[in-house]
């Protein structure tokens, strides 16, 4: 996970991907409610068989009552717990399906079920083919893969900047290695020229050396690490 999406779980409680998948999670129902509607308000204008009950015409306003609150305001307080902020095209269909699933609900949200199991309340505007099945069902497929591809690829964009700040530091690391063994090394050689005073010096930067070679593998080892991921 890269710092972006710790921090973003930190304050939000939720990832970048769960945040996704409860943004989605919470439109679904609305494709197959938007279907539902269409059913039976063709039904009810030809007088077939009905495929759509009553029980399943409430259930469909129920799920569309609960959409149109997520997109109205779950939606947009998780994109904004993660700082989120859409491009032009994609906040344009946001905004779209938000003024058709609001379309949708004034068909339905007045419908109550009498005790004879018959619907009343249903008010049908327009073209519901249209309403139903391009701007709802079809919008909340385009809002939801368009979604999907830039939470994808902001993911990736931020994990390929997390990658270049290990390397940077993967580097300064080596280099921190570098110096400390050429100080270790002149040490090694004033403490030979001081001779027998200088022979505690010598069992110090012994150990700086090692050091400094226990520094260049952390970074060789690190280094390898990024080239394999």
């Amino acid at each position: 996970m890269s710092d972006i999406q710790t921090e973003n779980t930190h304050q939000s409680g939720l990832s970048a991907d769960q945040t996704l998948h409860a943004i989605l999670s919470d439109l679904a129902p609305a494709r197959s409610a938007a279907m539902q509607v269409l059913v039976f308000h063709m039904e009810q204008a030809d007088s077939s068989e009905d495929n759509v009950t009553a029980d399943t015409l409430m259930e469909a306003r129920n799920a569309l009552r609960a959409a149109c609150k997520s997109i109205q305001t779950s939606v947009p307080q998780r994109l904004k717990a993660l700082k989120v902020e859409l491009p032009e095209a994609l906040e344009e269909k946001l905004q779209n399906l938000t003024k058709a699933l609001s379309d949708l609900l004034r068909a339905v949200d007045a419908c109550s079920m009498g005790s004879d199991k018959e619907i009343k309340g249903f008010r049908p505007s327009g073209n519901m083919y249209n309403l139903c099945a391009e701007r709802v069902a079809q919008g909340c497929a385009e809002f939801s893969n368009g979604l999907s591809a830039f939470f994808l690829e902001r993911t990736e964009r931020d994990k390929a900047e997390a990658l270049k700040r290990t390397s940077t530091i993967a580097q300064e690391i080596g280099k921190i290695g570098r110096v400390i063994n050429m100080v270790a090394t002149n040490a090694t050689i004033e403490a030979a020229r001081a001779g027998e005073a200088g022979k505690g010096f010598t069992v110090i930067a012994d150990e700086v050396k090692v050091l400094s070679s226990r520094v260049s593998s952390l970074s060789v080892s690190l280094t390898d690490q990024l080239n394999v991921n």
